[in-house]
Parts: structure tokens; C-alpha cells; sequence
């Protein structure tokens, strides 16, 4: 007899593939916390959306201000939402500039005053209590190079630098400079980030060139220390970390690892990338929950790989930083979703989105911490027996603990199916706490699991099944 043991997927995530990966991972993990208790497998509390039809554009930027409210931003129709401590939103005012387009790509609140990026203007309003927007500057300042995707913010040495084509346009104590530094054509700067007192230039030129650079200055010198060219289309993101850089490159899933002079990869997220599939993750599109950095996915062709809230970390440093999918948006939907900024609003994640599965919807969603996600899964890579020597399987899935309504159910493919997930008939053995397949499933060469987390319903939609393991044994 052979026996298959699945546990401790906090120490493997998500695999490479449904054939392969690290000790520990499976094929694919959704809806699971699998970091606030080592060992134990439990159902995230849910994203519900917050912003009901108030938010009618994709938000790249969610601003926490010291006023008590947030601020949201749309970015094509210019758009302000204002949303209050207690989850309340409205639409504040709407950007106007007098040159170029209209949508707000970034905002940053920088001593005393909230700026905003658009394609030809730098706009700025006072913080007050709270912030009056019909007092604002749509055209506060004029960027040289009008780019018309990218205007990203980052502060360092109390400076406030912000993204515009070749140039790094800075504003110190309230002084514009339309170029701090400059690029090389024809590399545009799409994101930033910091490292130390330096900060990182991350760059693109278009979808066609699979070439871009990162950079690194100290801020002060007349030109950059470091650069590395990596064949990629882009630098999208610089994921929120703490103490070392990751950063996300090009449209097929890469994620490199900086070291201060250098990129190296460090990990792809797994999915079907062929051709001219690609996803992307936008620049304001990561924050960092409780030492955990999480990152949105968003599709640009083709769905390459599942779209939600991932999370790429560990417990704590004497643990491996490993993938899971922590959330599907409060749709449900995995494909066409477009992620445009998560954020942190003191304990609150928040999570702007656009979903075009079925006609194009908005919202932000926040976590409900009056419920946990109704149906979480995971997938084990597909098991293989010899080809000359098929096998029956049977197993269990262990619990701590499964509350009234709640269940654990198991599903199968068998010899590679292609087609739907198969429910194995199981049993409730509530003295063992397991839940095992009545029969041994059907004889096959190779077999994959399923196991679904189901959350309780009604009164208890806060409560869900807690898993310790999978048992199956080959016989």
C-alpha cells in the first residue's frame, strides 16, 4: 500500500504546475489562510463589495489621508470618490484639466496637500478636515513629456518624485521640477520604487519591445549608480515587502528578486502562457497585510492564470515565502478582472476592480469580517502509478473542526481528464474527525483531488471547516 499525505501547504503554496513543485505544494489553492495558524487550513474571511454603484470606473489608486477619509480615483473618467471611516462613499468632484486626458493614474498626499497625477497636468488640493475638492488645482503643473499611461508617485529623503516619460519629475517643500533625472529614449517610466535612501526606476517602452531597464539613484547625483537590463516588457510593480525587493516584470507571470544592482527571478506564477496570453500587475496594485505582501493579478489577453489577490510570503522569517491565491473579487469571477490598486485603510483591505466576464462591472471591495468565503479548494498535483499496474484509491480528509452546516467535500479526475471535477460520495466520522470517500474511486494510471471548504450558512456564515490534512492511499 501507498500512502499520499497532504499537509502543511503554508510550506509550499502553490505549485509550478499540476506535475510539479516544491515539497509541500499543490496544484492550485483558493479562498485559503494558510499563514495565522501553521499547520491548519482555514477559509479567508470574504471580500464583499463596499461601493455598491457609487465607483462606475477601475480605481489604480486607493489614498488613505490623514483627514480620516480615503480617497479613490478614476482612472479614465477623472473621477474623485471620498470614503469615509465608516465605509461611506461619495463622489467628491471630477477632474478637469486643461490639456490631456482626464484619468487620475496615481495620487500621493506629500506635506499638506494631496497631489494627482494625470496624462498632461500635476494636480494638488489642500488636505483639510476633511478635504474640500471643490478647492483644488487641476493644473497645478505641467509634465513635459504628457505620458499618457504612466505617472507613478514614490517618496524618499522627503522628496516627492513622480514618473513622466524619460524624465522623474520631483516636488520638494512645495517646488516643482519638471526633471530631477532623465532617462534614455525610448524607456518610459512606468513604476518606482526604494531601496535604502535610493530609489528605483522600473521602465517600459511598448508591448512590442521585450527589453527594459531598472535603475537605481541616490537622489542627489547628476546621474544614476546602477542600472540592469532584463529582457522583459516592462517593470509594472514593485511588490510591497519589507527589507528586500521583489518586482513584478513583463506580461508572462515573472517575479524577480532585486539585490541592489541586479535582477534575478525568483518566481513565476504558474498558468498557461502561450502566445500572445498575458497578465499584469499595476503599479498600486500590492500592499502589505500584516507583514504579508499581497499582490492583484489582472489579465490582458487571454487569461493566462486564475485572477484574484494573491499572496507570495510566510508566517515569519524562519519560514519559506510561498504563492496562494488568498481571493477571487466578490464577483467570483477568475477571468477578465482587472485589479487596479489594493490597499490597506488601517485594519480594513480594500480592492478596486473591473470585471468584463458578461458585460463590464466596477467596485471596491473590503473584507467582511462577518463572513468567511463561502467555497475554498485546493487541487493536489496529479498523482501517477506505474502505467503497466493501475491502482485503486481511497482516502480522507482530516479536520479540527467542521460546524453544523459546513462541509468538506472530495472530487477526482482520473488518466488526465479534461473534463469536469467528479464528487466522490463521502462519510462524516465525527469521532475520528475525518471525512472519507465511501468507495475507493474508479482504477486509474494517474488521479488528481479536489478538496472544497465549504462555509456554514445563514447564522453562521462566519464559521467554516478547518483542515489538518489528506490522506489517500493507493491499493
Amino acid at each position: 500500500m501507498n500512502q499520499i499525505i497532504i499537509n502543511n501547504a503554508n510550506l509550499g503554496g502553490i505549485a509550478d504546475s499540476k506535475y510539479q513543485g516544491q515539497a509541500n505544494s499543490v496544484a492550485e489553492m483558493v479562498g485559503f489562510d494558510i499563514h495565522s495558524e501553521p499547520g491548519i487550513l482555514k477559509n479567508n474571511q470574504k471580500l464583499a463589495k463596499e461601493s455598491g454603484a457609487t465607483v462606475d470606473d477601475l480605481v489604480k489608486k486607493i489614498l488613505p489621508c490623514s483627514d480620516g477619509n480615503s480617497y479613490l480615483f478614476g482612472s479614465t473618467n477623472g473621477k474623485i470618490w471620498k470614503r469615509t471611516s465608516a465605509g461611506v462613499y461619495s463622489l467628491a468632484d471630477t477632474a478637469s484639466p486643461a490639456s490631456g486626458g482626464v484619468g487620475i493614474m496615481d495620487a500621493y498626499e506629500y506635506q499638506g496637500h494631496i497631489y494627482y497625477s494625470m496624462e498632461s497636468r500635476l494636480g494638488r488640493v489642500a488636505v483639510g478636515a476633511p478635504t474640500a475638492w471643490g478647492g483644488r488645482d487641476d493644473d497645478w503643473k505641467t509634465f513635459t513629456n504628457t505620458d499618457d499611461t504612466y505617472h507613478p508617485f514614490k517618496e524618499v529623503n522627503q522628496v516627492m518624485y513622480i514618473g513622466d516619460g524619460k524624465d522623474l519629475a520631483q516636488v520638494d517643500a512645495g517646488v516643482f521640477s519638471a526633471s530631477a533625472l532623465d532617462i534614455k529614449t525610448p524607456l518610459r517610466i512606468k513604476s518606482l520604487g526604494k531601496i535604502l535612501t535610493d530609489i528605483l526606476l522600473g521602465t517600459f517602452v511598448n508591448v512590442y519591445k521585450v527589453a527594459t531597464e531598472i535603475f537605481r539613484w541616490n537622489t542627489w547625483s547628476e546621474s544614476f549608480q546602477v542600472s540592469d537590463e532584463i529582457p522583459e516588457v516592462g517593470i509594472n510593480c514593485f511588490l510591497a515587502t519589507d527589507n528586500f525587493n521583489l518586482v513584478s516584470c513583463g506580461q508572462k507571470g515573472h517575479i524577480y528578486y532585486y539585490d541592489g544592482s541586479q535582477l534575478d527571478e525568483f518566481k513565476k506564477i504558474p498558468g498557461d502562457w502561450l502566445g500572445t496570453k498575458t497578465a499584469t500587475i499595476h503599479q498600486n496594485a500590492s500592499c502589505n497585510m500584516n507583514g504579508l505582501p499581497l499582490f492583484g493579478l489582472s489579465n490582458v489577453s487571454g487569461n493566462p492564470a486564475t485572477q484574484g489577490v494573491y499572496s507570495l510570503g510566510g508566517y515569519d522569517r524562519n519560514y519559506p515565502k510561498v504563492l496562494n491565491l488568498e481571493w477571487l473579487i466578490s464577483t467570483g469571477n477568475l477571468s477578465g478582472i482587472d485589479i487596479g490598486a489594493i490597499e490597506m485603510v488601517g485594519t480594513v483591505l480594500l480592492v478596486s476592480w473591473k470585471d468584463t466576464t458578461g458585460g463590464t462591472t466596477y467596485g471596491v471591495d473590503k473584507i467582511d469580517l462577518t463572513a468567511k468565503v463561502t467555497s475554498a479548494y485546493f487541487t493536489t498535483r496529479i498523482i501517477n502509478v506505474l502505467r503497466n499496474d493501475s491502482k485503486t484509491l481511497s482516502g480522507y480528509v482530516a479536520y479540527r473542526s467542521l460546524t453544523n452546516d459546513a462541509s468538506i467535500k472530495i472530487y477526482y479526475k482520473i488518466n488526465h481528464s479534461t473534463g469536469s471535477w467528479v464528487e466522490a460520495t463521502t462519510v462524516v466520522d465525527t469521532i475520528r474527525n475525518v471525512v472519507y470517500c465511501e468507495k475507493a474511486l474508479p482504477e486509474a494510471t494517474s488521479i488528481q483531488i479536489k478538496v472544497e471548504s465549504n462555509a456554514a450558512t445563514l447564522a453562521f456564515v462566519n464559521k467554516a471547516p478547518e483542515i489538518e490534512l489528506c490522506e489517500f492511499s493507493f491499493e
